[in-house]
């Protein structure tokens, strides 16, 4: 099994990665679909469209193609009836995947720390975590509108570790989908990915992860010696990121041209 010599920190995807929200996902699909008097959509297409947030898997959806592309006015509109199912009242069906909380159990009794970044809203992600029993792990938790460009661009990594205090060759990505990989990269962290989840109906191994694990019980035997920094992994420490400044941009070699 390969070993990172060198991991201070770590910065968790939360859709498809610690958590499975497929079936949130489906029924605000379907409640939009029903909204907007169309027919239902395959489930097994609506897995390969998942990944890159809310929008694009509206225009994705409503396209019947993962490029495709509709008018801002039938966006705002499509938009409006998938949130008011995917934040109604009732409680979430998103579940952790299996061997997640073992993993940041094990992790933050090493006192090594940990972000989450996410495609969706802070607010909503926090509270997302809370449900799932799961948030305290977390020193921060980034949502799109703590991040000023989404993944492929490494902006979210740049943040968290600034947020951590390490640099970004410290920080462990650990996700499930090329955009991971090529943010990662880009950011010049490694970056591990889960076989198990969402990368638009392709094999993760393709995009060449450091290596790839079928549970997340098993990443901590992965880093090999713990946190230089002693600084506590568990309790969040810092009020959650809104939509600001982004430290992060500093830590971008030469002022960081964005990647694409």
């Amino acid at each position: 099994m390969v070993k990172l010599e060198s991991v201070s920190a770590v910065c968790f995807d939360l859709d498809g990665t610690l958590a499975d929200p497929f079936d949130d996902l489906y029924e605000a699909v379907s409640g939009m679909l029903r909204g907007l008097s169309l027919p239902d959509e395959d489930p097994h297409a609506i897995k390969d469209w998942i990944g890159d947030g809310a929008d694009l898997l509206i225009h994705r959806v409503l396209t019947r193609h993962i490029d495709g592309r509709v008018s801002t006015r039938v966006l705002n509109q499509a938009r409006a009836l998938f949130l008011s199912s995917y934040l109604g009242s009732k409680p979430p069906k998103t579940r952790l995947y299996p061997g997640v909380l073992a993993c940041l159990e094990t992790l933050s009794q090493r006192h090594i720390p940990m972000v989450c970044t996410t495609d969706m809203q802070t607010a909503h992600a926090n509270s997302l975590l809370r449900a799932l029993g799961v948030g305290h792990f977390f020193t921060r938790i980034l949502g799109a509108d703590a991040m000023s460009v989404g993944k492929p661009d490494p902006d979210g990594i740049y943040e968290a570790a600034a947020i951590l205090g390490v640099s970004p060759l410290e920080l462990l990505v650990v996700g499930d989908s090329v955009s991971d990989v090529h943010a990662a990269r880009a950011a010049g962290s490694p970056v591990i990915c889960v076989n198990y989840g969402y990368n638009y109906g392709t094999g993760i191994q393709k995009a060449c992860p450091d290596t790839t694990l079928d549970t997340l019980a098993s990443l901590p035997n992965i880093i090999a010696r713990p946190n230089r920094l002693g600084v506590p992994g568990q309790g969040v420490t810092a009020p959650p990121v809104l939509a600001g400044s982004l430290r992060g941009r500093a830590m971008r070699p030469k002022g960081g041209a964005q990647f694409r």
